[in-house]
């Protein structure tokens, strides 16, 4: 093709068979759109041959499109992508939006649209719902159904109306997909008066959007929080953080209210956001914005109403009709958007097109944003397909076909993927977007939970995600489950720590680590001799404590201890418990306290721990209670654990009353691990009733260790691996996960099955417990379980070039 660029010029035939698909045009209405001859439109559409500006210009023009993004193509296949030309990020446009805001007045100073000017509910997220037009003599509808309240629609009502006297709220419904969290949201809008503002912040990203616009947000606006963990579930945790902390800020400051969030959140998103930070890192400012603030409502998948209400509803609307004699167990809301047209839609999809739903749900669930680049759904549905499966349906033009099946629309309400179009005055993107359906979305990504796809999934994902921030949630979810060297493809040579200098993070045994600890110490040497450290205060904050914990792991524990004096003599409160501890460890223990104190005074929780266990010791079990409950009590950081620890220490000493009242107050906390213990108490004081009650309580919330042992015991391993996992699902507790691995891999006889549910852990994202198992059993002496476990890190963590 002489000096013709081929990758560009293929983008640009995709991106037109794309636009002719989502047009529902055929190459003939095309060419008599365009003007143009069908010669000219195929040799276009087929990516080989360059097109002129003029066709361009006139297929741009028949596809109702901006000319910008194909004449660009265009121009680098004729000419190259330029070396000056780089991965775009996109970052806030604070020009053009000050430019905006200068050309449009006052009125443009705060971020957001006026309440009265939204007329459009889909503009927002609301669904929409079947098509019921049939011949039947009626009218044209509205475009949503009749809406019959609810339950949750008083507290929802309620905060709308003190929001409107002056009291700002923060109002979260919680719910499954398709059961009309967002359409009650829309629904309480027109309670509000006409000078209030409505702001739905999402580009760049949605995080990105909060951080950069929210300090011009003023009074009398509307936040718009559609699905929050868009906002605050981010790859990297600390963004999402510090959006919860701005809008926590947001709420207590009076002067800049009164302001409303309405935030939307799945059952399993509002777990894992307000679990104690103690169950799994956690997310402190998140858990104390979502419970310390305003009102929150959960919305049953069954819709329970007024009877009368819904009857009236049914008379006024044949869609609620329809749903009201069809819907299965009462999911009616879930009838109306369409769901058992897109489960058909499914069903009835060649293998290609369930294979391209698929992929999208994989991007999903390992952490990309909704926004799915049209190029990144094709390259990653073509790397789930089998080998017998793409032979036999991967015919010349596949992908247009299942795309244009798959967003075809399902009885009115928009099909598996449905085309992002730009908005009114944004920049198209390069390429076209799809968003997944919501309901296929939280379907998939429970029945894929434990499902891992294979490198060249993960390597098409990082390598097509759109943007910086989909490819580190990726990355990081990779990195999860094992494949250390996918997740390193993306680091740019940012890992400043040689997390990866060995190829694997997940070498185990202490050879490996002392490796991982010189190769660190290195790099940390070579940053403070160019000087970095000094010209970033991030990295002299953590640089120090990263020397102080590798220089303990090669065993050169005065030079650690000395960095960490010098940090506690700067005020670090952290620095305490690490100096303490060094003491502890040469059998200083008046010096060792002495430290502990300092820093639980200056409101360490780890030094306050290690004070509690010397004053237990003590037998000072009143001032160690004291401590135990300024480190737990916290609603936005308390650790729980010190509850069971100081139960565990109770026991040891022989008082199993106390024992039970801070196992209690552990599990109350939501520390379910803590049944067992409990009810071993119970039975040993004889207490069956007692016993067996907290038994069924135990398994209600999701702790599973007894019956799961119980069934290992038996020889049902598949049952027991089952149980391991329904903890984890509904979303409480790794440990019965960790006993089970822990108790298999200890058995010569069953170090096979053990491995096999490292595995299965870590396909999971659950690499990390079966690290900490490795560990465990390295310490004890079990090196043949600790070499079957490496050989799995080994086995799931290919080259991406493989």
């Amino acid at each position: 093709m002489g000096n013709v660029h081929e990758g560009p010029l293929s983008e640009l035939g995709l991106l037109l068979r794309t636009l002719r698909v989502q047009h529902g045009l055929q190459v003939k209405g095309l060419v008599a759109r365009s003007g143009l001859g069908r010669t000219t439109v195929s040799q276009a559409l087929g990516g080989k041959v360059v097109p002129s500006e003029a066709t361009l210009v006139a297929l741009a023009q028949a596809l109702n499109t901006e000319a910008r993004p194909l004449l660009k193509l265009r121009k680098d296949a004729v000419h190259g992508r330029g070396q000056d030309r780089r991965p775009r990020r996109r970052q806030p446009s604070t020009g053009l939006r000050a430019a905006g805001r200068q050309a449009q007045g006052g009125a443009r100073d705060q971020p957001g649209r006026p309440v009265r000017e939204l007329c459009d509910p889909f503009d927002l997220e609301v669904q929409r719902a079947i098509d019921v037009s049939g011949g039947d003599g009626c009218g044209p509808l509205p475009v949503l159904p009749v809406y019959v309240e609810r339950q949750h629609d008083a507290p929802l009502r309620e905060a709308v109306l003190d929001a409107v006297d002056g009291r700002s709220a923060l109002v979260t419904l919680i719910g499954g997909s398709s059961t009309g969290k967002t359409r009650a949201c829309w629904e309480v809008l027109r309670l509000l008066p006409e000078k209030w503002r409505l702001w739905h912040p999402i580009a760049p990203s949605y995080a990105d959007a909060v951080l950069a616009e929210l300090p011009q947000v003023g009074a009398h606006t509307v936040l718009w929080l559609d699905e929050i963990r868009h906002y605050l579930l981010t790859s990297d945790p600390a963004v999402g953080e510090r959006v919860a902390a701005c809008l926590r800020e947001l709420l207590r400051t009076r002067e800049r209210g009164p302001v409303l969030l309405l935030a939307t959140a799945q059952p399993a998103d509002w777990t894992h956001l307000t679990a104690p930070a103690s169950l799994h890192g956690g997310y402190p400012q998140a858990r104390a914005l979502l419970t310390g603030f305003g009102v929150r409502a959960r919305i049953p998948d069954r819709f329970v109403c007024d009877p009368a209400a819904l009857e009236e509803a049914a008379q006024a609307d044949p869609r609620v009709a329809e749903a009201f004699a069809c819907a299965d167990d009462g999911r009616l809301t879930q009838y109306l958007a369409g769901v058992p047209a897109l489960l058909e839609r499914l069903e009835n999809a060649t293998p290609m097109a369930r294979h391209l739903v698929i992929a999208a749900v994989q991007l999903r669930r390992l952490g990309h944003g909704p926004r799915l680049p049209l190029r990144g759904l094709e390259v990653t549905a073509a790397a789930l397909v089998s080998d017998q499966v793409w032979d036999e349906y991967a015919h010349d033009g596949w992908f247009e076909s299942a795309l244009e099946y798959l967003s075809l629309p399902c009885r009115g309400v928009p099909g598996p993927l449905i085309p992002i179009r730009p908005r009114p005055g944004t920049p198209p993107p390069v390429q076209p977007l799809y968003r997944l359906s919501g309901y296929l979305f939280e379907m998939g990504r429970y029945e894929l939970r434990r499902d891992c796809p294979s490198s060249p999934f993960w390597a098409a994902a990082l390598q097509h995600a759109y943007t910086d921030e989909d490819r580190r949630a990726l990355a990081t979810s990779a990195y999860e489950r094992g494949r250390v060297r996918v997740s390193a493809s993306v680091s740019d040579g940012g890992d400043l720590f040689g997390l990866y200098d060995r190829g694997t993070s997940y070498v185990l045994g202490q050879e490996a680590d002392r490796a991982r600890a010189q190769s660190a110490l290195a790099t940390m040497g070579e940053q403070r001799e160019s000087g970095q450290l000094q010209r970033n205060a991030v990295l002299a904050y953590f640089y120090p404590r990263q020397e102080a914990h590798h220089l303990d792991e090669l065993g050169e524990h005065e030079r650690a201890a000395a960095i960490w004096r010098e940090l506690a003599g700067q005020g670090h409160s952290d620095a305490f418990v690490y100096v303490g501890r060094y003491h502890l460890q040469f059998g200083r223990r008046t010096e060792a306290e002495r430290w502990f104190r300092q820093g639980a005074e200056a409101g360490d929780d780890d030094a306050m721990q290690d004070l509690v266990f010397l004053l237990v010791e003590d037998g000072l079990f009143d001032e160690a209670a004291e401590w135990t409950e300024l480190i737990a009590r916290p609603a936005d950081s308390g650790d729980i654990y010190a509850y069971s620890r100081l139960a565990y220490r109770h026991k040891q000493a022989g008082n199993p009353k106390q024992a039970k009242i801070y196992f209690r107050k552990a599990i109350d906390a939501g520390l379910v691990d803590c049944y067992q213990e409990l009810i071993e108490l119970h039975l040993e004081e004889g207490d069956l009733e007692g016993a067996r009650r907290l038994y069924a309580e135990a398994i209600e919330a999701g702790e599973t260790s007894a019956p799961m042992m119980w069934a290992e015991e038996q020889g049902e391993h598949a049952k027991a691996d089952e149980l391991a996992f329904t903890a984890i699902d509904r979303g409480r507790t790794v440990e019965p996960l960790r006993l089970l691995l822990l108790h298999r891999l200890q058995q010569p006889d069953t170090v096979a099955l053990g491995t096999a549910l490292g595995r299965a852990a870590i396909d999971a994202g659950e690499a990390f417990i079966v690290k900490a198992v490795a560990g465990a059993l390295s310490a004890d002496g079990h090196h043949r379980a600790v070499e079957a476990l490496q050989s799995v890190f080994d086995e799931v963590d290919e080259d991406v070039a493989q």
